[in-house]
């Protein structure tokens, strides 16, 4: 399985768009086949209320690569830069990290 994590920065007025534009990719992200998108925000740890996580799941690096092939070709990405770009600096994206369960059975 492999995880994908971006982590976004920002005011709590930032955040909750940055939830509702998850809310509203989800579909359109497990077309494309992501599994188990999720926004997370922490409840303890760094970053408090100015940290949020949108969190996908992937079959295998192969299908993440699927995946990322669909979303830099979408309408959907173009535009969500630039919703990103205006909503600076209330949001940042800080990037995206791609992991892998490296004890997994």
């Amino acid at each position: 399985m492999i995880t994908a994590v971006t982590r976004w920065t920002g005011t709590p007025a930032g955040l909750a768009l940055v939830e509702a534009g998850s809310r509203a990719a989800k579909s359109e992200h497990l077309a494309w086949g992501a599994n188990n998108c999720r926004f997370m925000r922490p409840i303890a740890g760094q970053g408090g209320m100015g940290v949020g996580f949108y969190i996908c799941e992937f079959d295998s690096m192969s299908a993440f690569g699927a995946f990322q092939d669909s979303l830099l070709a979408s309408d959907w990405f173009k535009q969500m830069q630039k919703d990103v770009a205006a909503g600076h600096p209330e949001i940042t994206m800080d990037g995206t990290t791609v992991m892998y369960d490296a004890i997994a059975d």
